[in-house]
Formats: structure tokens, sequence, C-alpha cells
């Protein structure tokens, strides 16, 4: 990924020859840099007390070809800020607990309060909607590369017992063009995108947003490149830059995810389930006797 340390380098050395409205924005800039990322030039501008004309200027003048450019390495800006590697930073959460009496409570106790606090962000009227065209889905496919593989087959498990036409699209196989030709508008395309946001997701996710397909995202920050090619995003955001931390809150929503799905029907959801069971006893018994 591109080293984009030198954007704040970049706004300080030009920062004396900016305006002294050009310079309101620079300082808005360093200190909301996540407000950049995600709002529009106009946004930028009247929340420095500027304007969105100033906004555009500002870029010119650090040698930048517009606002988006400003936005792609701010956006790159933030997610370097941590350098520490997934694992590294579990490590260190971790490592403060080791000799702690209480260490069962508390590190239990982290994981209801950051399951606590994504609940309160949940949107509900977008829950809703998202997990209704789950429900009318012709089809449901699944895609996460990296960190995100396992959440993606944890859904794909079992959304599979609960209803038909549920696929985990595989990056890298033959059949992915087809799957890909073979997705249409009544389908609903469920995508994980984690830190540090695989690209052949994002590029399928793209394409198929394009062609107006339901993608649902489901990520870890309102900068995540996904959050630009999909219909519903969902943003389980984390005090801690650990992924493998984040797993116990995703696959908490993720159940979630399916709860909610399940409430449009829940008598048709209950005989998927007895079937299931029912074959897959019948299966296991003739396989053994």
């Amino acid at each position: 990924m591109e080293d984009i340390q030198p954007i704040k380098e970049l706004i300080e050395a030009h920062f004396n020859a900016l305006s002294k409205k050009q310079q309101k924005v620079a300082n808005f800039v360093l200190n909301n840099p996540t407000f950049v990322g995600t709002h529009s030039a106009a946004e930028v501008g009247k929340k420095a007390e500027t304007s969105e004309t100033t906004v555009i200027r500002f870029c010119y003048a650090l040698g930048l070809e517009g606002y988006a450019e400003l936005q792609k390495k701010i956006t790159l800006f933030v997610f370097n800020q941590n350098t520490v590697s997934t694992l590294g930073n579990y490590f260190s959460a971790k490592k403060k607990l080791f000799n702690d009496q209480h260490l069962i409570e508390k590190a239990m106790q982290k994981d209801i309060t950051q399951i606590d606090r994504i609940a309160e962000q949940i949107d509900k009227e977008l829950f809703y909607k998202a997990t209704q065209q789950l429900h009318e889905a012709k089809n449901i496919y699944i895609i996460g590369a990296g960190a995100s593989q396992f959440p993606a087959h944890w859904l794909h498990f079992t959304l599979n017992i609960l209803r038909p036409n549920v696929s985990i699209i595989h990056t890298e196989t033959p059949e992915l063009i087809r799957t890909m030709q073979e997705i249409d508008e009544d389908d609903v395309v469920i995508t994980i995108s984690l830190h540090r946001y695989f690209k052949e997701p994002i590029h399928i996710a793209e394409a198929l947003h394009k062609r107006g397909i339901t993608v649902l995202a489901i990520t870890d920050s309102k900068l995540a490149p996904i959050q630009k090619h999909c219909s519903y995003a969902f943003v389980l955001e984390q005090t801690e830059k650990s992924t493998i931390d984040l797993m116990p809150s995703l696959i908490s929503f993720l159940n979630l995810v399916v709860t909610g799905m399940m409430t449009f029907d829940p008598d048709y959801y209950e005989k998927q389930r007895v079937n299931y069971d029912d074959f897959n006893h019948t299966f296991i018994s003739d396989k053994w006797s």
C-alpha cells in the first residue's frame, strides 16, 4: 500500500503560502481526517467555515489534482497511522491481562463491551431493509478474503441450514467469471471486508454494484474502500486495531443479521431447519449403519 504519511508534511510545507481561508481548511483536514475522508468538499468547507471553492483551491495549492485525490491520500493516511500488525495489537492488548487475577472476567467483559458499543451504532432502519432483502433474495453470495474468510464461512454455513441457494464466491477460481455473470438483481451479495482490505472482493463488489446488484458490506472503518461500492454498509468500529479482537463482535453481528432475516417468516425458517436436521440425521445414520 502506498505510503502517504508525507500528506501531513505536504500540508505543513505549503502552509505559510496558503491564504488565511485555505489555512483554516488545512487545520480542519489535519484535525478531522475521518470527516474529510467521508464527506464532500462542500461539507468540509462548511465545517471549516469557508467554502467548497476554498477547499478545491486548497487542494490545487498542495499540487493535488483535486478533492478526490485529497480524500484518497487522507484515507490511506488514516489506515497507515497504526503500523503494528494485527497480531502485534492483539498480543499487546492481551499482555496486560497475563498476570491479572481477574483474567476471565476482564477478557470476556471487553468482548461484551465491544458488542454493546456496536449494537448502539446499528441503524435500525438500514438493518430492517437489508435483512428484508436477504429474506427475499433468490440467491445469496458471500465474499471474504484474508481475515474475512473465517466469518464468511461461518455465515455461509449458518445460512445454508436455513435457506437454499447460498454460495461462497472464491476470488481465485476459474468459476469466478461465470458466477459473476449469473448474479442478477434478484440476488444479494454480502462482502466482509476487514483491514487490510483485500483488493479482489472490493473489485468484485464494485463491478456488481455498478450493475445494480444489491451489495451488503460489513467492514471495520468508515473509511474502508468497500463503502463506495455497496447498497448497505455496516461499520463495526472498535477501539483496538486488531481484526482478531473484532471477531467475537463480528460473529455476534452476523448472528444478528441471520436472526433479522428469519423474523420475516419464522415458520418458513423453522421448516427449513427441521428438514435440514431430518436429512442430516438420516444421512449420518445411513452412512454408519
